[in-house]
């Protein structure tokens, strides 16, 4: 027997899956979980700021003189917790849709808006605003989105 090993002059096989591939999905994951973890914690704070009893009047309006600044505000907080609540929702259902291989389906989108508008209805400022809102992030989705052609 020799004292020293030959060495192999074969190559290493190669992986049947490569590992970008994989990371690229745990990391297409993550983003599913984190962006619909930040969506519910927009939704539940939209339902308590709109549909409790407590905030009725206004998120600032209870603590201060009543005043068209203090509605103007307390209407945009309410306005922009409902759109990002929307919103990364809406990143979350795309990301989960595109990680499957599906596109997302105009059922799930009217779903979310009508989830999203039935927040709205005590206050008609806020209805109006949300609504133009969504139409706006509708609109920028549709023009961002890639298209096969």
């Amino acid at each position: 027997m020799s004292k020293f090993k030959k060495k192999s002059k074969k190559a290493p096989k190669p992986k049947k899956i490569s590992e970008d591939k994989i990371s690229d999905d745990k990391f297409a994951f993550r983003t599913v979980i984190i962006s619909a973890i930040i969506g519910g914690i927009f939704l539940v704070l939209s339902f308590f700021f709109n549909a409790t009893d407590w905030f009725y009047e206004g998120i600032i309006i209870n603590y201060v003189d009543k005043e068209v600044y203090w509605d103007v505000l307390d209407i945009s907080i309410k306005v922009s917790v409902i759109l990002l609540g929307f919103l990364f929702m809406m990143i979350s259902i795309g990301n989960y849709k595109e990680l499957t291989g599906k596109p997302v389906n105009l059922i799930e989108i009217l779903l979310l808006v009508g989830l999203t508008l039935a927040q709205t209805f005590r206050n008609l400022y806020v209805f109006v605003f949300t609504l133009i809102g969504l139409a706006v992030i509708l609109f920028y989705l549709y023009m961002v989105q890639e298209s096969p052609y």
